[in-house]
């Protein structure tokens, strides 16, 4: 049976039941919303560092609008202010949007997802050196044959799935012919020709949302979220060294529930990685990684449900130490934060909780948790997508 430290033992009640507070966090924009340049309903958040200075730079889908954008981190002096931006390219009803290195040239290219009626993943080609970045006529769009009107894709994680040293692409969908699927890389020197990718399906899923890298034990497992259907869950799939490069997916928690985005933190003493799970309508859920990864993992399926006359419904959950005590903290975002409901706030094992956004702001997004302002303490990046807040970050009070 699975230990837990003393600290944690409060888990199982960690979630709020008191009143938000008045106090919230500053918001500083990143990138604002703008329909006539197709910034509308920003749906997303991830992190690279593009141009080579070191600083992580963002990368953001706009969904209602037409936008993919990148946004330069302008350091910890002028973070509060908005971000140099570029649009990489244009894909409509893009639901994910991701830095990675394609073709091998040593600089990060942005892939997107898109659904709706498009239902294709695109590259976005980075120019060819940090001066040219900023020039949006030399960025190339180009979508990919093999994944054009076939499945509404969700969600992309860039990863060697083949070990043959250029980057392939994890593939996550919903609805029809959902599936989780791989793109294979041609070889870098071929990579700019897209019509050489091919589609691979490993599994098939009702409504990707995450897909990350678990590793354990020496070896990487692909850590996937399932939302809808009966199958619907926390998976892992392992990843092997040889064709054909992927063993049974395995049910690991969840059955049956609405599973939205995960996060993978130690949270306990020991040197394994847990999962953190933010499942509709109102649950955090953590689970507790056994001593071999594929034995049944402890599903700590009693913790306390927020409130909902107090916030939306679960979106997003992030772990990290934002108050400076050692002790995990779990920064949590919501959708259907309507009227006075807040979007954003931060719960930890001792049902202790802090306010961040206020009532501003409805559909949050997938979070990401980074010094900006170099003060010491981690702050919160996301977007929201109906009150057209669009891409920002909420500076941490703590320093």
């Amino acid at each position: 049976m699975k230990t837990v430290p003393a600290y944690l033992l409060g888990a199982i009640t960690f979630l709020v039941t008191a009143s938000p507070a008045a106090e919230t966090w500053n918001r500083h924009t990143i990138d604002p919303s703008d329909p006539d340049t197709g910034k509308k309903g920003a749906d997303g958040v991830r992190v690279g560092d593009i141009n080579g200075d070191g600083l992580p730079d963002i990368v953001t889908g706009w969904e209602e609008g037409d936008a993919i954008r990148v946004c330069l981190n302008p350091g910890p002096e002028a973070s509060r202010e908005i971000w140099p931006g570029i649009t990489a390219g244009s894909a409509r009803h893009t639901e994910d949007a991701v830095f990675g290195d394609l073709d091998g040239d040593g600089r990060l290219d942005v892939i997107s997802s898109s659904e709706g009626g498009t239902q294709t993943v695109f590259v976005h080609w980075a120019p060819g050196n940090n001066e040219e970045i900023t020039d949006e006529a030399l960025w190339e769009t180009a979508a990919f044959p093999a994944t054009e009107k076939q499945q509404r894709w969700m969600f992309c994680l860039p990863y060697d799935v083949d070990h043959d040293g250029d980057t392939d692409l994890f593939l996550g969908s919903k609805n029809d012919n959902g599936s989780i699927s791989w793109l294979e890389n041609p070889g870098n020197t071929a990579a700019r020709d897209v019509g050489k990718w091919n589609l691979h399906r490993i599994t098939d899923a009702a409504w990707i949302m995450t897909l990350t890298i678990l590793p354990s034990e020496g070896n990487d497992y692909l850590l996937a979220s399932d939302r809808k259907g009966s199958s619907s869950g926390i998976y892992l799939i392992p990843l092997l060294d040889e064709s054909p490069w992927f063993g049974k997916a395995r049910l690991i928690g969840a059955s049956g529930e609405e599973v939205m985005f995960l996060d993978i933190a130690r949270l306990d003493d020991d040197d394994r990685l847990d999962i953190v799970a933010s499942i509709k309508p109102n649950q955090t859920r953590v689970l507790y990684q056994p001593e071999s990864v594929l034995a049944p993992w402890v599903d700590s399926s009693d913790l306390d449900p927020f409130s909902q006359d107090l916030y939306g419904t679960a979106k997003a959950v992030k772990v990290g130490d934002l108050s400076g005590d050692d002790i995990p903290d779990f920064v949590i975002t919501c959708e259907q934060a309507n009227g006075e409901k807040h979007g954003a706030f931060i719960s930890n094992v001792f049902s202790e909780t802090t306010e961040v956004s206020g009532p501003e702001g409805v559909k949050f997004d997938r979070i990401e948790l980074l010094d900006l302002d170099a003060d010491g303490d981690l702050d919160i990046i996301t977007c929201e997508e109906r009150d057209q807040l669009g891409v920002f970050w909420y500076e941490n009070p703590l320093k």
